[in-house]
């Protein structure tokens, strides 16, 4: 619950004006908002009903319907929030498109503390499977979304770099914990050196963009020398991703064979790493190419 306070305690949140094509505005207006209680999540359904995936207190459930009640308002500019952001900021709604048009534009977005605003991670399932089969809702990704500001420095590289090291750790963990002594040491000779030598050229070569170039820059105010320059080192990034979902392929195919559970895990880091690619060469390197050739839509 106080994730959620911490957004319906703010006297409004700013939300720009733009126009949803129409995928856009059905995800928006069937899009469920996922927190926690104590000892479960709920789910706050389009309507601003709820919906809990197992016990919650009634102290909880009646403070939760006096936040509702209260909070639409509130509520109503997060999911208009959530959909610039993942709009603008990241290509996971063209990259699930279809996932999330076969589940009638279903959308579930669970809210977790991330620096200064909340990590994002985005689900799907068919609307009659909820609440009764929650847990077999599809993984679709994460973004960042951020209450106080609009603009993410940098095209978001310095979210993207944090977030895919603190992946890579989890995933590690994972592994430490479902799997044999002997299925861990194969996986750390055949694929944790080469997926921590990839992690470390990619956050190095992010870092090399935070520091070499201003952090609001916005494709039309930079200098064509500038631009040139800036679109090959996000283009290596992408490659860099590219050969790290290589391996994690790999990776997945040994451990679906000796580690199921295991491998699940595998399988929500390559979405992660898809989404990335996909978001560089679309948002990115896309934006920066039009501006370069002087391409006006």
């Amino acid at each position: 619950m106080q994730n959620l306070n911490s957004i319906v305690d703010r006297e409004s949140l700013h939300v720009p004006s733009f126009h949803l094509d129409h995928f856009q505005s059905r995800v928006r207006e069937e899009m469920y908002l996922e927190f926690f209680f104590a000892r479960c999540r709920f789910l706050i359904t389009p309507n601003f009903g709820y919906l809990k995936t197992g016990e919650a207190t009634r102290e909880e459930e009646d403070l939760l319907r006096t936040t509702l009640a209260q909070g639409q308002r509130q509520l109503e500019d997060l999911k208009h929030l959530v959909i610039y952001s993942l709009a603008l900021h990241s290509a996971l709604l063209e990259t699930n498109s279809y996932f999330i048009s076969v589940n009638n534009h279903l959308a579930i977005a669970r809210f977790v503390s991330f620096g200064e605003g909340f990590e994002v991670k985005l689900y799907t399932l068919r609307p009659e499977d909820l609440p009764s089969r929650y847990t077999d809702k599809l993984y679709l990704g994460r973004d960042l979304v951020l209450l106080d500001q609009l603009r993410r420095p940098h095209f978001g590289l310095g979210f993207l770099r944090d977030s895919l090291g603190e992946q890579v750790g989890k995933l590690k963990r994972r592994i430490e914990t479902l799997t044999s002594p002997k299925v861990q040491a194969a996986v750390r000779e055949e694929f944790l050196g080469d997926l921590d030598e990839l992690l470390g050229d990619f956050s190095s070569g992010a870092d090399g963009i935070l520091e070499a170039f201003p952090g609001s820059f916005q494709g039309e105010r930079l200098p064509e020398k500038q631009l040139l320059e800036l679109n090959p080192r996000f283009r290596e990034l992408k490659h860099l991703l590219v050969e790290m979902d290589g391996v994690l392929g790999e990776m997945e195919q040994r451990l679906f064979e000796q580690a199921k559970t295991a491998a699940r895990y595998v399988t929500k880091l390559r979405k992660d790493v898809t989404n990335d690619i996909n978001y560089i060469m679309m948002k990115v390197n896309g934006r920066i190419s039009d501006t370069i050739n002087a391409i006006r839509l």
